[in-house]
């Protein structure tokens, strides 16, 4: 993510444009089923430029974003990080335009989804499984079903419009003169919140060059089948080839693609290749504009571990680590935890799985895992080079912890006595260079100690032949 300083400053201005006032059911609606997901600083910048908009009013005075930080009791940082997190779930639209000496920015506020548009979206409903478990998911989305009622046992005693209103006469008709090209937005226009799908994250080139002749292209570019595409592509991590077969399978004789039918096959091969366990979200790799090495040709070790770590997800990084075998559920949900409750990105993550694995024998104590991904997030650690850094740093100052400790625990052996402390920890390959650096400086000191002791001895001996 590009740093906030150039994205934004405090004097640029905004406005919001909202298209309907919110009701009780759509901040429920955010708190209860959103929040869970973006967070509460995100929640507050929604509800903030929300309340900038007046009663009966649908866009609002200009203001700066100093007033925001005020208003939030927080850094541009944390308003920026907030703002993509708002856009990325769909709660918000933001248009800018640049000027002289700042930006104007134009927040359009979304309306959050309604539960039942919810619970059947397949990457919410999804994402806040795995964010809340079994039980309480469950008891949330009960808490919005209603008992359902067979309607067919009753008859219908509905009026209908012509039995209550009567027919103009022709004398009172009058056609809508001058006023049906009307220019603006209806203000009670209701459009909820979706997600948009960057169409980079999957290869739909590779899709089309997959499918057969007689299916339509056109069919496949529609953009309500694209899109469900690329939603079941994300949730369930389908790769090209294989979602060629499940769109064959789903083809109807109109020449058309049935997208609840797509739906359903990708539903069973998840079923059928993974398990009945829901898709964990962990999958996702480390996003493009972080990444470091993109199009660079690695030339030392380290560079390579650092491609590595950032087209690799955490879930497969744990498999690997496992010699292909499945990731513990514990594991798994340790990953995710540094995903979604620290916001760190996956190259990150892997990063810090892959220190904490070398140095504690393969074992992920999640106490110390929470406390460094805690220190990370503080620190706005985006990228695996900075990342490796501070594992570095982190390693560094554990090692001359432990050395003093072995020095208290033997003050009654002198220091000729003294075995040199070698650390039996099993280091990344990224952290044997910086310990073989520091191995060799702590040669050269030795070396360097022989020789001044030997200068000094030729010293005394030089005297005691002049005395």
């Amino acid at each position: 993510m590009k740093p906030h300083w150039t994205e934004l400053l405090p004097i640029d201005r905004f406005s919001v444009r909202v298209e309907t006032p919110l009701g009780e059911r759509d901040y429920k609606s955010l708190t209860l089923l959103y929040q869970p997901l973006i967070g509460a600083t995100a929640v507050s910048l929604y509800l903030s430029l929300l309340n900038k908009v007046e009663k009966d009013a649908y866009a609002s005075r200009e203001g700066t974003h100093h007033e925001l930080m005020v208003m939030l009791h927080t850094n541009l940082q944390e308003i920026y990080q907030a703002r993509r997190i708002l856009e990325g779930i769909g709660l918000l639209r933001t248009f800018e335009r640049k000027e002289d000496t700042s930006t104007l920015f134009i927040y359009q506020l979304q309306l959050p989804l309604s539960p039942a548009n919810f619970f059947q979206d397949d990457v919410l409903s999804v994402f806040l499984y795995n964010k809340l478990g079994r039980n309480q998911y469950l008891e949330l989305r009960n808490r919005f079903l209603i008992e359902s009622i067979d309607l067919e046992q009753f008859h219908e005693v509905t009026a209908s419009f012509n039995d209550v209103f009567t027919s103009l006469h022709p004398s009172e008709m009058r056609q809508l003169h001058g006023i049906t090209d009307v220019q603006g937005e209806w203000a009670y226009e209701r459009r909820e919140a979706t997600i948009h799908f960057d169409e980079e994250t999957f290869d739909f080139s590779l899709l089309l060059a997959a499918l057969p002749e007689f299916i339509d292209e056109k069919a496949v570019k529609e953009k309500k089948v694209k899109n469900s595409i690329l939603r079941l592509a994300f949730v369930y991590q389908i790769s090209p080839l294989e979602m060629s077969r499940l769109i064959q399978q789903s083809y109807t004789e109109n020449d058309q693609i049935d997208t609840e039918e797509l739906k359903r096959r990708a539903q069973d091969w998840y079923r059928f290749e993974i398990g009945n366990e829901p898709p964990a979200l962990g999958l996702r790799t480390q996003p493009k504009e972080l990444r470091t090495m993109d199009g660079k040709k690695p030339t030392t070790s380290e560079e390579e571990m650092m491609i590595y770590f950032e087209r690799t997800s955490p879930l497969t990084f744990l498999e690997s680590v496992s010699n292909g075998a499945q990731a513990p559920p514990s594991d798994i949900k340790l990953a995710e935890a540094l995903l979604f409750d620290y916001q760190l990105p996956p190259g990150v993550v892997n990063v810090l799985l892959d220190y904490v694995l070398q140095t504690n024998n393969m074992k992920l104590a999640s106490n110390l895992v929470h406390k460094i991904a805690g220190h990370w997030s503080r620190k706005k650690i985006q990228t695996v080079q900075e990342a490796m850094e501070l594992a570095k740093e982190e390693y560094r100052k554990r090692k001359k912890y432990d050395e003093q400790k072995q020095n208290n625990s033997q003050k009654t052996v002198s220091f000729r006595q003294q075995a040199p402390y070698v650390r039996k920890d099993k280091l990344p390959k990224w952290l044997e260079e910086e310990n073989k650096k520091e191995t060799s400086s702590m040669e050269e000191d030795t070396d360097l100690q022989k020789e001044r002791q030997q200068f000094e001895e030729l010293l005394r001996r030089r005297k005691a032949r002049m005395q």
